[in-house]
């Protein structure tokens, strides 16, 4: 891509006071919409990627003054490849961004995006459009619209709008975001520039509790202790009544694990604000109902999740304290009315929901969400009603757990299987299991069950290893070809990071080797479920001198991330060569959105694959891996 073009395109389409926005395949009018009004767009799908689809969807996010934003679904009207329709405004509209797609293709714009200003009675766009355009830029746009992620072209939006408004780097909330863009796009550079940036801000004068806070942010990243031990202790004086206190009165209820104490706290907290969120309130009611649940006492438990107004966060700690429970086999009873109440409502949101659909949420998007939970609840029932020997009824719920994912979900599958196993007969429970492993999505239980099965009616296992290999032949030729499509060629980021031993690692340093950079926290749900995984893809390649495996920690926040890094990996025992991003630049420079990530680098030093999270299943990962290992290598 040719940023510095790009880039010069979009400003003068988008920042020029007299030029309207301009798109190949979107037209808008009027050309400079204004809040609380009408906008008219016309999309045509003869410029776009979308032009061999059978049709188009629009989504319009409408991104508001406080960095929200909420979607609508406008009707389209086509005419031969011409789609059109409208939207309206409200007051807080500062952005609009369309997003154009069918199926899972989305059109991008040529990795742009496609985001139109609001504008004022002068024809410039709005204070607030440019932290919302930057941060679509730095991310948010990747997942929204099909966009790219770039730093730079995020920072000179910010830019451009410090030159409108000048205004705006005294505002807290702008110019957060214009210290974390810094950072991320200038790398190496930026600590000079931002705390030069920080001295300005500071010497200003007269400073907001917000600007205050931001200021401690930023020098507490750095662990510039003394700083900020002085601008708490200025801030604390200038609003001795400010917010600070109500964060610290929840921030020690939050730490206390005592729930006896920990009541006390709720108590001393709601008496002293009694005004408070009530979002914030049902957060410390779950809190409180956890830590009951952690000190066994279930009927304390019951009482407090139940006072939580928000039922999908109750039936949320339902489900995840019913598996976690039936998983290390404590109080399986107890887990299993918690798991029924959870599945129970899962079940009837998902029919009639009870809710409002969310801002954020396409109507497609809520209702798989809504599907997707009461699958993920009624699996969880599922598992306990099988440890408890319950078959029959768990098959209802493992059915329609796996059924809801297209029988796509391997986890979900296992449960299906395994119970499919107790309640089928032989024959009928042996095809549906065949036709997991055939398409790649039979965890290694659910083979053991075809095992099972398999030696039952052969009255031996003799043949069951090349009659496995035979199903899974078919998987296998099915998965590389979807591998294989998404084989890349882009020039890896240099990077030189040191491990646990202080030893400095360098991506040059192993030119001639297949390397897997996969990027991790110690806080990552994810990645620790991944690790099993990656232990055994490790294994695996053990002996194989030219495929190297490094685990880099990044994202961290804490004071001492080596020694955190390394008290995570001595407790988890994974011989893993992991390497330390302190700084973040490392996981900057590789444009991650989400961890964990992993990429792997052909010999050359080019990224052919890159894989975004974990969807569960360790054979898989070790499949998917050996794979792309495979095809990079050939």
């Amino acid at each position: 891509m040719k940023r510095t073009i790009l880039l010069l395109a979009f400003l003068a389409g988008v920042f020029q006071l007299s030029a309207q926005t301009n798109f190949t395949a979107l037209k808008i009018s009027p050309a400079y919409p204004r809040q609380s009004g009408k906008v008219n767009f016309e999309y045509n799908k003869s410029y776009s990627p979308l032009i061999k689809q059978a049709g188009v969807e629009a989504v319009v996010y409408l991104f508001a003054k406080n960095g929200s934003y909420k979607l609508t679904e406008p009707a389209l009207v086509k005419k031969g490849n011409l789609y059109s329709g409208n939207i309206a405004l409200d007051t807080n509209t500062v952005a609009i961004a369309f997003s154009f797609s069918y199926g899972e293709e989305k059109d991008g714009n040529g990795s742009k995006g496609y985001i139109v200003p609001v504008y004022t009675d002068k024809n410039v766009p709005v204070k607030e459009y440019y932290a919302a355009t930057s941060n679509l830029n730095n991310g948010m746009g990747e997942y929204l619209l099909g966009m790219s992620t770039d730093a730079e072209r995020s920072l000179s939006i910010l830019e451009e709008g410090i030159k409108q408004y000048p205004e705006l780097k005294s505002e807290p909330s702008f110019f957060s975001t214009y210290l974390n863009v810094i950072n991320r796009a200038k790398k190496k550079e930026a600590v000079p520039i931002i705390y030069a940036e920080l001295a300005a801000f500071e010497a200003k004068g007269n400073l907001s509790e917000n600007a205050y806070n931001v200021l401690i942010q930023a020098y507490a990243r750095d662990k510039k202790k003394e700083k900020v031990d002085s601008l708490v202790a200025a801030r604390n004086a200038a609003f001795p009544n400010g917010d600070w206190v109500k964060n610290e009165a929840g921030a020690a209820f939050s730490k206390e694990k005592d729930p006896a104490k920990k009541l006390e706290l709720f108590n001393a907290y709601l008496a002293k604000y009694p005004d408070a969120n009530k979002d914030l309130v049902d957060n410390y009611r779950s809190q409180l109902a956890n830590a009951y649940a952690k000190a066994k006492n279930f009927t304390a438990y019951n009482e407090w999740n139940n006072k939580i107004t928000k039922k999908s966060i109750a039936a949320s700690n339902n489900n995840s304290l019913g598996w976690n429970m039936a998983e290390a086999d404590d109080n399986v009873p107890e887990a299993k009315k918690m798991s029924a109440a959870a599945t129970a409502y899962a079940k009837n949101e998902m029919l009639k929901p009870t809710d409002k659909k969310p801002d954020f949420y396409t109507k497609k998007q809520w209702d798989k969400q809504r599907r997707s939970t009461y699958a993920m609840y009624g699996d969880t029932y599922a598992y306990i009603l099988y440890k408890e020997g319950n078959y029959k009824e768990g098959f209802t719920y493992a059915k329609d757990a796996a059924t809801i994912n297209d029988l796509k979900d391997a986890e979900l599958n296992e449960r299906y299987a395994l119970l499919a196993e107790k309640v089928l007969p032989p024959a009928e429970s042996k095809k549906l299991i065949e036709k997991f492993v055939k398409e790649g999505v039979a965890t290694s239980k659910v083979k053991e069950s075809l095992k099972t099965l398999y030696t039952a009616e052969k009255k031996s296992d003799a043949g069951f290893d090349a009659y496995l290999a035979a199903l899974e032949a078919t998987a296998k030729v099915k998965k590389r070809q979807e591998i294989a499509k998404t084989m890349i060629s882009d020039a890896a980021p240099k990077f030189s990071l040191k491990d646990f031993d202080g030893k400095t690692v360098s991506l040059d340093d192993l030119k001639g080797k297949i390397v897997i950079v996969d990027f991790w926290a110690t806080w990552c749900g994810p990645c620790i479920a991944s690790m099993p995984g990656m232990n055994k893809a490790l294994a695996k390649y053990k002996d194989n001198e030219n495929v190297k495996f490094l685990f880099v920690d990044t994202w961290e926040n804490v004071d001492n991330k080596l020694e955190n890094a390394k008290d995570f990996m001595a407790k988890k025992n994974y011989p893993f060569h992991v390497l330390m991003d302190t700084e973040d630049k490392v996981v900057t420079d590789f444009k991650v959105s989400g961890i964990p990530t992993k990429f792997i680098i052909d010999k050359e030093g080019k990224v052919r694959f890159k894989a975004v999270g974990f969807n569960g299943n360790e054979d898989e990962l070790v499949e998917e891996l050996s794979t792309m290992i495979e095809l990079a290598g050939s």
